[in-house]
């Protein structure tokens, strides 16, 4: 297993990580003294290790989660997701296709280097080089030039009115010119609120504050965020006080409950914009049919799996976008549950009792996902669908629906559905990820093609008219409705278990863990 260090100049602070995890140690003869927590450290699970640290790569949930307290990106979402400045200021062409940013004075990266618009050039000519491999490469396929006239100001000029890039920059940090893929994957260097001190492959990663933050640095001084694959050692080292906090960390909800309820703990929930969604593959013989694909959508009961497996921690989603968005049709029809059209539909496309409709389900091994993709089962099989189940490893699970290796899959989407952007993201043709670019063209993991919705989101993009982009993406929306490329489930809620001396908890729509950065520890005794 690598391990992967940056040395630190002061020996006192390395006594004191030492002196941590002493403190998280279990003592001989199979006593469990009562855990101590630090003051000033705090130790977070997270379900499973992230893909990279590569803030022009990572794309998948905890890579994302550890990208936004290692580094900042030039702009940010606010709570209505409007998109607002973070590292820079900006103005856009009356055209929509030069974009001038103006960084902020005084901000550095972790090393004490001064940012500068030549890192944030580098960052984004190094990710769309046509030997990098990224799958958000072709977030910024319209982009011609990026220029540095001075050492505040950068300049994006497109060939093409590219006002989605704006949403598309949120998801890349900048780091300093002339990282290479491996120091960003393995040693990453940003400006955010928190550095890396020590991170070790597939078992947790060790950061410390920020003291030069832009925003002030944070109130804890350390964070240990810990790679825990498995649902029932999460949970018990919650329960140990070995964890002090767990956000969204793929926890059964019925074990949510349960740990908010235990002395010590407290569960912290908040209404959330991720969405979970069943992904079809519409170059499968089967599901080609969109007969097939709405009776499959109509065919699930939404609000009972809410009520019973997510104990009403979640809300019905009818389209790819939260209800929050801007862009959002206020006449979207809400979700349908019905099971008789769901058949007549399926008899109309050639299936029933002497020829039964037969498909795979791909989830991840997570218990939360086992548990929904069994209930869609039984849901399904009340229409006539024999649904068999395969849970796999997550990246191994990852890379089976970007190669299209799969007939149906479930997913939670994290954060990318809160800006218009994700709707040519996801489901403009051209988007569809193949072999050949490295799977670097988009998510339109579906496979889908729509002349018509390629056409409305061509047209969006090119308007700097807010009214007539709302109209575009609405059509985009309903028509990926009808069409059925995805069925959408649910918006689940953010859930966090946390140690009851752990403060300053505010779960954000998203489920950022820009929070972090305002949380500390109370003052008090063990955890037993």
């Amino acid at each position: 297993m690598p391990w992967h260090e940056r040395p630190h100049p002061c020996w006192s602070w390395k006594l004191g990580w030492v002196l941590v995890a002493i403190g998280l140690m279990v003592w001989p003869g199979g006593c469990r003294r009562p855990v101590v927590l630090a003051a000033d450290t705090l130790v977070m699970a997270v379900e499973k290790p992230p893909k990279t640290l590569d803030p022009r790569v990572g794309n998948d949930a905890v890579s994302a989660r550890l990208h936004q307290i290692i580094f900042d990106t030039l702009v940010n979402k606010n709570e209505q997701l409007d998109i607002v400045p973070e590292l820079a200021d900006f103005t856009i062409s009356p055209d929509g296709r030069v974009f001038t940013f103006r960084l902020r004075p005084g901000v550095v990266f972790h090393d004490g280097r001064p940012l500068t618009a030549e890192d944030v050039k580098y960052t984004f000519e190094s990710l769309c080089a046509p030997t990098f491999n990224s799958p958000k490469k072709g977030d910024f396929a319209l982009v011609e030039s990026i220029e540095a006239p001075d050492e505040r100001t950068v300049v994006f000029r497109c060939r093409a009115p590219n006002l989605p890039m704006l949403g598309s920059l949120v998801a890349v940090g900048i780091v300093p010119k002339g990282t290479s893929p491996e120091e960003a994957a393995q040693r990453p260097v940003g400006t955010g609120p928190f550095r890396v001190v020590t991170y070790r492959e597939n078992h947790d990663i060790w950061l410390e504050a920020n003291p030069a933050y832009f925003k002030g640095a944070p109130r804890l001084k350390r964070l240990q965020i810990r790679f825990i694959p498995d649902a029932m050692t999460r949970e018990l080292e919650l329960r140990k006080g070995t964890v002090q906090l767990a956000v969204n960390a793929d926890l059964a909800y019925s074990t949510n409950q349960a740990l908010g309820k235990t002395p010590g703990l407290k569960l912290v929930q908040a209404k959330g914009t991720n969405i979970a969604y069943l992904g079809l593959n519409c170059e499968d013989a089967r599901l080609a049919d969109v007969r097939v694909r709405r009776a499959l959508a109509l065919a699930i009961d939404r609000e009972t799996i809410i009520r019973t497996v997510l104990r009403g921690m979640a809300r019905p989603a009818a389209g790819p976008l939260p209800p929050e968005q801007w862009a959002y049709p206020e006449d979207l029809p809400p979700p349908r549950y019905d099971p008789e059209e769901a058949r007549r539909l399926l008899a109309e496309a050639g299936y029933g009792p002497g020829r039964p409709l037969r498909l795979e389900l791909k989830t991840s091994s997570a218990e939360l996902s086992r548990q929904v993709a069994a209930v869609l089962q039984e849901q399904l099989k009340r229409v006539g669908v024999e649904l068999s189940l395969r849970s796999f490893e997550f990246q191994t699970f990852l890379q089976d629906t970007i190669a299209g290796n799969f007939q149906m899959f479930y997913l939670i989407n994290v954060g990318a559905n809160q800006s218009v952007d994700f709707l040519s993201y996801f489901y403009e043709s051209s988007r569809i990820p193949t072999k050949a670019k490295g799977y670097s063209e988009g998510a339109n993991r579906a496979r889908y093609r729509s002349p018509e919705v390629d056409g409305w989101l061509r047209a969006a993009a090119a308007t700097t008219d807010k009214a007539e982009q709302r109209r575009l993406y609405g059509l985009v929306q309903k028509q990926v409705v009808s069409d059925v490329p995805q069925i959408f489930l649910w918006y689940p809620n953010n859930v966090a278990i946390a140690h009851e001396r752990v403060q300053g908890i505010t779960l954000e729509l998203s489920g950022s863990y820009a929070f972090l950065r305002q949380v500390w520890i109370a003052e008090g005794g063990a955890a037993e």
